[in-house]
């Protein structure tokens, strides 16, 4: 277990920095969190921390009286979410799944999401909700369920690295169909809701289930404070982009 100091960087509203929340909340590890207003970043944030001024970003190593915006040269400070998990897991491998087997095939399941899911949901989510982009996601669900999807991960008790890089992703799609968060026209998130009711996403609805009960999970992001921050601010850019042009 490690005891040099971590400091994460985020913003609670990201679904990837809430990946390196929950892997930390896992491990039970001590950090300092630095939240981020992705709206109004820091300059000290993109000049000091990560050029790319996205979030998660983690540092590792540095002293104890040392300022989170300014670390050490020689300190390392590691990007991207998913490099941040793995690199968490390697500190703890208790949050991983303890057979190997399983590991690597929970870790394929968070990868082809990102493949054949993730770039359609943010084109349909972002993009104006048009019916091609909903078939795309409801077809990329539906090769992922059935393919890559293993029934430990559904039914399970026991949850690993692959989850943690998923979970965010899974639940926050049903969760933002549930209340119609989107740059899309109301009520595009029923449409979403009541297409994944079909027999073929029985799975994928009980998998996302099992990850909204999941304590490490659900305590480490306020669900009702995204739903608003984010609904409002998407609304808003929808109602901008309908706006007759001047």
């Amino acid at each position: 277990m490690s005891s040099a100091r971590i400091v994460l960087y985020s913003s609670a509203k990201c679904p990837f920095a809430h990946r390196t929340r929950i892997a930390l909340k896992v491990a039970g590890a001590s950090y300092d969190l630095s939240e981020i207003d992705l709206r109004s970043k820091p300059k000290w944030y993109t000049e000091n921390v990560n050029t790319a001024g996205k979030v998660p970003a983690l540092s590792y190593g540095a002293p104890a009286d040392s300022s989170v915006e300014d670390p050490p040269k020689d300190v390392v400070v590691l990007p991207e979410s998913g490099v941040i998990v793995d690199f968490v897991a390697s500190l703890f491998p208790i949050i991983d799944y303890t057979d190997v087997v399983k590991r690597a095939q929970a870790n394929l399941a968070a990868v082809q999401y990102e493949a054949l899911v993730a770039p359609h949901w943010g084109k349909l989510q972002w993009g104006g909700g048009s019916p091609e982009a909903l078939e795309a996601v409801l077809k990329g669900l539906g090769e992922w369920t059935a393919t890559y999807l293993p029934e430990f991960m559904v039914s399970g008790e026991e949850f690993g690295v692959g989850d943690i890089k998923l979970g965010p992703f899974v639940t926050r799609l049903f969760l933002f169909s549930e209340h119609d968060v989107g740059v899309w026209p109301e009520g595009t998130g029923d449409k979403i809701t009541q297409a994944l009711q079909g027999e073929e996403f029985a799975d994928l609805r009980q998998y996302a289930k099992r990850l909204g009960e999941w304590s490490d999970l659900k305590n480490t992001v306020n669900e009702d404070d995204v739903v608003d921050a984010l609904g409002k601010m998407m609304k808003g850019m929808w109602a901008a982009r309908q706006a007759p042009k001047q």
